[in-house]
């Protein structure tokens, strides 16, 4: 008689356990993404964006009148960037209360929006000065700075790249009135 050959079960072979480590993988993975992903949720998604949408006409005009008004804006950040000193010239009220907004890339619970406080009651070399002191900003390459008056009328605003210095000029987004008021080039064939 032939010896029969004794078959082991399946999971005592080494192959289907190999093939099974792939999708076992994927599944802790994915597991592990999810609560990442989960826990550090970006805010960069808006809720409304029909109400945000309209409000946009709102937004450009305050950039308008900030080129109507010749609206210059310097802001000088501390080392430490805890603090500001901010130069700003135009045709504006002193007397109307300013804001500097800090806003984070990525992370609205970064954002800051501090009152300026004028260091002299008067305006200086055609510009006044203010200064301004505000929680340590956390690293990051860049963030977008606004000055603007708390009435809404105007604001100026830019990207500052921490990287390139502690000095922003802000002026109004000029760039974007002159492409919007300009003729499409004909082609000429």
């Amino acid at each position: 008689m032939s010896e029969q050959k004794q078959v082991k079960p399946w999971y005592k072979h080494i192959w289907p356990w190999v093939l099974m480590a792939g999708p076992i993988f994927v599944v802790i993975a994915s597991v592990a993404m999810f609560f990442v992903a989960k826990e550090h949720a970006t805010d960069l998604v808006t809720d409304d964006y029909y109400k945000d949408g309209k409000h946009i006409d709102i937004q450009l005009h305050r950039d308008e009148e900030a080129v109507k008004r010749h609206m210059q804006v310097q802001v000088l950040i501390s080392p430490d960037k805890d603090a500001a000193k901010v130069f700003v010239s135009g045709e504006f009220d002193p007397k109307q209360p300013l804001n500097l907004l800090l806003m984070h890339p990525t992370k609205k619970s970064e954002d800051q929006t501090v009152k300026l406080h004028p260091v002299s009651a008067e305006i200086q070399n055609g510009r006044m000065e203010y200064e301004a002191t505000f929680k340590p900003l956390p690293p990051t390459n860049h963030w977008y700075l606004r000055v603007e008056d708390t009435s809404g009328v105007w604001r100026v605003e830019d990207k500052w790249i921490v990287s390139q210095g502690n000095a922003i000029n802000l002026t109004p987004m000029n760039k974007l009135f002159e492409n919007a008021n300009q003729k499409p080039k004909d082609s000429g064939q």
